[in-house]
């Protein structure tokens, strides 16, 4: 990753999921009185400046908390830019000597990325990743897991019982949504923020290619791969390990900022490794040869600070790409488009619904959208060849329908803040809805009272329930959306309820998919 503090040897070749450049975020401090919170994910090494004060005290390049006086300690809590699986971390302390914490210990949890503070305090399923260590003053603390933890949105950092820390980095595999690859239209599989990782390099002299997949287009030279000077012939190389296996459509190299020193010429390989012995793979990673790689991108002159659209000679499965550069010289970017292949898992529970009757597949898709015309041309459009086609069949068969169609499938759906199930309304479908009115139960009085009063407002006048995507919003939101949808005209409200309805089904979609995947 693109920064000056070197990575701990115990935790190399690991993303981290702490990085500002992905979107990392402290969110929260009990207190952070002598130094900011926001100093933990600075990119650099911590600074000393020698007599350097504030009007609090000691001016110190981390995130110090001041002496408790009660029982008690400090945390924070950190929103990942990138989800994923925690497998160590670093916990900086240096230039803390005789204010460091004793021990500490990290914790982790999966919500939504909108979570509040407030919200995120009151979880109570909060769990150990690091369970209470003691860590040195003055010292880079690195923490290894054994076992890489369950997927994360949000790590809490505990401080026992109070002090400062100079930066925080939290390491481990990136595992992006499922719907970044359900969706239509090209992915970057390539992408850290997608999973995209470095498995092999022949250099990294001046910059680690691990840069490549950063998102964005560098801020300057050092923020990309770049090996030192070749004085033999051959190429220097990196592999990237796709986050998910597919098919690559387009592939943008970038030589921004690299103009005495891009290379020359490149040529991009790939290979599908499902089902390859690990030890062959190993082999295969680890040498220049080009046996057992295919040409994706034939070699093709480059120019500096230049960003360079290729195309794939032709398609096919791939699950590892290798760049060659010739002779040597720096990348900024690399970006890998295309579309994932579905998983096994995917296409186990695909195969499963393509081999449903009738009337058992109508079950699955009334409880995702009430209106009888959709699913009827969902039935009509089975066999789905992969999950992506399944969500594009769903959007293009409902924006196929008419009004009528979508007042049906409006029907279906209770109001919002009503506890009892619509009357058309399968089971499954009303326990959906409990789900994504989950806020709702949490409103006071007067916000109740208010949607009560607005959604019959509402049907008086359109003749159809409120529909919104509640999934993740509050009822004061979702009030706040209904007293501005209820003064619109009825054609651009019918438009407006059809698309919340559309993200409905897909969601369900989404999570029918998830419960078989899961065994459910």
């Amino acid at each position: 990753m693109a920064t000056h503090q070197p990575v701990p040897a115990e935790l190399k070749g690991l993303v981290d999921l702490s990085s500002d450049l992905l979107g990392t975020f402290v969110l929260y401090a009990t207190d952070d009185y002598f130094a900011e919170k926001e100093n933990l994910l600075k990119p650099g090494p911590p600074e000393w400046r020698e007599g350097a004060y504030t009007d609090k005290g000691k001016w110190m390049d981390g995130w110090e908390s001041q002496r408790k006086r009660e029982p008690g300690h400090d945390f924070a809590i950190i929103r990942l830019g990138a989800p994923g699986r925690v497998r160590g971390a670093l916990v900086d302390t240096t230039h803390f000597k005789g204010n460091a914490p004793q021990q500490i210990m990290l914790e982790g949890l999966e919500a939504p990325f909108t979570a509040t503070p407030a919200q995120l305090l009151a979880d109570e399923k909060w769990f150990p990743i690091i369970e209470q260590s003691a860590v040195k003053p003055d010292f880079p603390n690195v923490f290894t897991v054994e076992k890489a933890s369950a997927r994360v949105t949000h790590v809490r950092l505990r401080i026992y019982p109070d002090g400062g820390v100079s930066r925080l980095r939290i390491y481990g595999d990136v595992l992006a949504e499922d719907r970044t690859f359900w969706r239509p239209g090209s992915v970057d599989l390539g992408a850290v923020e997608n999973g995209g990782t470095i498995a092999a390099k022949s250099d990294e002299f001046f910059g680690p290619p691990a840069n490549m997949l950063l998102p964005g287009r560098g801020v300057n030279m050092g923020d990309g791969w770049e090996t030192k000077r070749r004085r033999t012939p051959g190429s220097d190389w990196a592999v990237v390990k796709l986050a998910r296996r597919g098919i690559l459509e387009r592939i943008e190299l970038d030589t921004h900022f690299f103009k005495g020193n891009a290379p020359q010429a490149a040529l991009i390989e790939a290979v599908d490794a499902t089902g390859m012995d690990a030890d062959v793979l190993q082999s295969l990673l680890a040498s220049a040869s080009p046996s057992g790689w295919r040409v994706l991108v034939d070699k093709t002159s480059l120019v500096q600070h230049r960003r360079h659209q290729l195309e794939p000679i032709h398609p096919m499965p791939v699950t590892h790409v290798r760049v060659h550069i010739f002779p040597h010289g720096g990348v900024n970017r690399l970006r890998l488009f295309g579309y994932a292949l579905d998983t096994e898992a995917e296409a186990t529970v695909l195969k499963r619904l393509n081999a449903l009757d009738e009337k058992e597949a109508r079950t699955v898709f009334q409880a995702c959208c009430g209106s009888s015309a959709w699913v009827d041309g969902m039935i009509a459009r089975r066999q789905f060849e992969s999950v992506r086609a399944l969500f594009a069949a769903a959007d293009a068969v409902w924006w196929s329908l008419g009004v009528k169609d979508f007042l049906e499938a409006f029907a279906a759906h209770p109001r919002i803040g009503q506890t009892k199930k619509a009357a058309p309304q399968s089971e499954k479908s009303a326990e959906w809805s409990r789900g994504e009115q989950r806020s709702v139960a949490q409103a006071d009085t007067g916000t109740l009272e208010r949607l009560a009063k607005l959604n019959d407002e509402y049907y008086e006048k359109f003749g159809f329930t409120f529909i919104v995507f509640a999934t993740g919003k509050s009822a004061p939101e979702m009030l706040e959306l209904l007293e501005q949808r209820v003064q619109r005209g009825k054609t651009d409200e019918v438009e407006t309820a059809a698309a919340e309805q559309a993200k409905i089904t897909r969601v369900r979609l989404e999570k029918w998919l998830r419960e078989q995947m899961a065994g459910r």
